[in-house]
């Protein structure tokens, strides 16, 4: 989304597919980072009945200026951001540089909870490193105060279990990505794989939305890296909400 027009167009067609609240991927919008950006977006999401309930702002971007970051937050109504991905160079340190990471991450929780902002961290497939017999996840949950953004994909990308990883996080996951996992064929055998549509792939989100159901979700937030997103998030959004309507 470069522009105003481009907005309102997203907006008109996921809400045509049911989709009534939105996480917002500030990482990745083709427009600046300032409370104009957010007006814009506020407004055309209220045109088409849309509410943005969260944000995936990457640490970095969020601590340089916290007040801007609460001014963009408040404008468009959002409650929860997401740290979109871990620094890498805090892994390259093993352990302690994931406690470190851990350290700083507390600190702007703290400074973001004091306007109303919950922080969450969202997980790829980096977090499931061991380092003294622990994920960077099980460091993570032991040593960071806030919340996290678990996704499906990159649990299973990482060798996770999605289902026992709610149970550990009850309480703790407000908000679940759900994106399927496919194996990709390599002639007769089957080599890496990748994300897809939610039932194109191996994931059971019958079950997944159950256990999230149970470990307290708030929100589920379709996710697509495709090279068709508005016809992935269709088809997302009608076998999720076929799921959620049994």
């Amino acid at each position: 989304m470069k522009n105003e027009k481009e907005i309102d167009k997203t907006f008109s067609l996921i809400s045509g597919f049911g989709v009534k609240h939105i996480e917002l991927a500030v990482d990745y919008l083709k427009m600046p980072f300032t409370a104009k950006t957010a007006e814009l977006i506020a407004n055309a999401a209220k045109a088409h009945g849309i509410e943005t309930v969260s944000c995936q702002i990457r640490y970095n971007t969020a601590a340089k200026d916290t007040g801007l970051t609460a001014e963009f937050m408040h404008i468009l109504g959002a409650r929860f951001i997401s740290n979109s991905v871990i620094d890498l160079s805090a892994l390259r340190k093993g352990k302690e540089g994931v406690l470190r990471y851990c350290e700083q991450l507390n600190s702007l929780y703290e400074k973001l909870k004091r306007q109303d902002i919950l922080l969450s961290h969202h997980n790829h497939h980096y977090e499931f490193l061991k380092f003294d017999g622990k994920t960077v996840l099980e460091l993570m949950r032991e040593n960071f105060s806030g919340l996290f953004t678990v996704d499906t994909y990159w649990c299973q990308k990482g060798g996770g279990n999605i289902l026992t990883l709610l149970q550990d996080f009850r309480g703790r996951v407000p908000i679940l990505h759900l994106r399927d996992y496919k194996l990709k064929p390599m002639g007769l055998i089957f080599g890496g794989g990748t994300d897809c549509e939610a039932g194109k792939g191996n994931l059971p989100f019958r079950q997944i939305l159950q256990q999230a159901k149970s470990a307290g979700v708030e929100l589920g937030v379709i996710e697509q890296s495709t090279k068709t997103p508005i016809e992935s998030i269709r088809s997302s959004a009608e076998h999720l909400f076929s799921l959620l309507n049994e």
